[in-house]
């Protein structure tokens, strides 16, 4: 071999080995655009995204938490989404790989957070799947695999990451998609360009992109947090348009939950900075009073009024919290299993009246805890609020150290603990992501 490779300059190696892999790349291509487009479109974005992961640095981090928003803009309800998601995946899965074969001795990391996310991650997993109660396939067990590689990611990379550049870009890469996806939610929203009002202005949200929920505006929340809370060159001439773009999404999201996520978050970001955060708090209650769309406030005042009570959306919320708490009780140790909460709520009658309506979700009791408890029992319930427990605690360890990190991502998962108190946002496989990667921001070297 040596005898050969001193025959053969270098030069001639490196074209004749370009025109050994053109001759075999191109035809394959040529097929591939003229009867697969969207392989071909797959084998390109892999490709794209191998060289990135192998390049190293922040890169990669960035494109994976711009990526995971983005799949808001493809309807859940199409087959593209789970290719889409399965692409997802796919990409954490390599990028964990390569981040193992670089570093194949983790540094000191905290194991309470790993340890709980991860558990959570893989109960879910098993539960969506019904792995354990209706028997093992090969597609369950296929499926359940594919659904626990985020958690894979997490375990695997989390640990390894620096927390300068890497935990900012995926950060950034979050703000960034949140912003786009923002953006695109207010320029397809007939609520601003036909002025839409009442409750027409509220359902629209719900066509407007795939199938909106409270999922979008928690995570325009999120987006508004992580740049809230950004220390930049540039400061507020690069922030202002972003966190503008955001703010209108949240408020056109008609999401209650969001509105108190966005509050909360808001304050955490600057507490501590007493001038600052009475001034935010002066500006939080005028934009109230006086800047609030009207839209929005007939959204507001569609939830209770001294004549009608709640309205049935908010009374439909508050049964089904009463139906969770009963769930629970009837099953404490073993849950009523994932995916029976509305058998459960026909089976015992405690189905709300508007049951009917397309509006409302039965699927899961509109509260992400109440939910974890009554389909997981005790054991799922305790092992999801450690998740945030942990996550709290490890952030507010670094914000306590002038971390430029702690006090924004403690901000994040104070929003998320919120608006999980109203809906189930980390039951969303795309947001579930989104926190996924927010919590890997955390885990890391105590001295750094």
């Amino acid at each position: 071999m040596s005898r050969l490779s001193a025959l053969v300059a270098p030069e001639y190696a490196r074209t004749g080995t370009a025109l050994l892999i053109g001759l075999v790349v191109a035809p394959l291509t040529g097929v591939l655009a003229a009867t697969q487009p969207f392989l071909l479109l797959a084998f390109l974005g892999a490709a794209a995204w191998v060289f990135l992961v192998l390049r190293g640095g922040a890169a990669a981090f960035f494109v994976m938490g711009t990526a995971a928003p983005l799949l808001y803009l493809i309807d859940v309800r199409s087959a593209l989404f789970g290719q889409a998601l399965l692409a997802l995946y796919g990409m954490a899965l390599i990028h964990a790989l390569y981040q193992v074969a670089q570093q194949p001795d983790a540094r000191r990391w905290n194991r309470r957070l790993v340890f709980f996310a991860v558990g959570w991650g893989v109960v879910v997993a098993l539960a969506e799947r019904a792995l354990l109660s209706e028997g093992v396939s090969l597609r369950r067990l296929v499926m359940t695999a594919i659904g626990t590689l985020p958690y894979l990611w997490f375990a695997l990379t989390a640990p390894r990451m620096a927390k300068g550049d890497q935990a900012h870009a995926l950060l950034g890469g979050v703000a960034i998609g949140a912003t786009v996806v923002a953006g695109a939610f207010l320029t397809n929203s007939r609520s601003l360009t036909e002025g839409l009002q009442g409750r027409d202005a509220w359902i629209d949200t719900y066509t407007v992109i795939g199938s909106l929920k409270n999922s979008l505006g928690l995570l325009w929340v999120i987006g508004w947090t992580l740049l809230l809370g950004w220390r930049t060159r540039g400061g507020w001439m690069l922030r202002a348009p972003l966190l503008a773009i955001l703010l209108a999404a949240i408020l056109f999201s008609f999401s209650r939950s969001s509105y108190m996520a966005l509050i909360v978050a808001t304050l955490m970001v600057y507490r501590g900075h007493s001038l600052k955060l009475w001034v935010i708090a002066g500006s939080i209650g005028a934009f109230v009073l006086f800047g609030l769309p009207e839209a929005v406030w007939a959204r507001l005042q569609m939830t209770w009024s001294p004549g009608r009570g709640f309205d049935p959306s908010a009374e439909t919320r508050i049964d089904l919290w009463v139906a969770a708490i009963n769930a629970f009780l009837s099953a404490p140790l073993t849950g009523i299993g994932w995916g029976k909460f509305s058998e459960y709520l026909v089976r015992t009658g405690q189905a709300p009246i508007a049951a009917g309506s397309a509006v409302y979700d039965l699927g899961y009791a509109h509260n992400y805890f109440l939910s974890a408890f009554a389909m997981l029992g005790i054991g799922g319930g305790m092992l999801n609020i450690g998740v945030f427990l942990a996550a709290w605690r490890r952030a507010r360890t670094l914000a306590a150290r002038q971390s430029p990190l702690g006090r924004v991502v403690q901000a994040a998962v104070l929003a998320v603990f919120v608006a999980s108190m109203f809906g189930e946002p980390l039951f969303d496989p795309i947001l579930a992501f989104v926190f996924v990667l927010i919590l890997a921001c955390l885990v890391g070297q105590e001295g750094e």
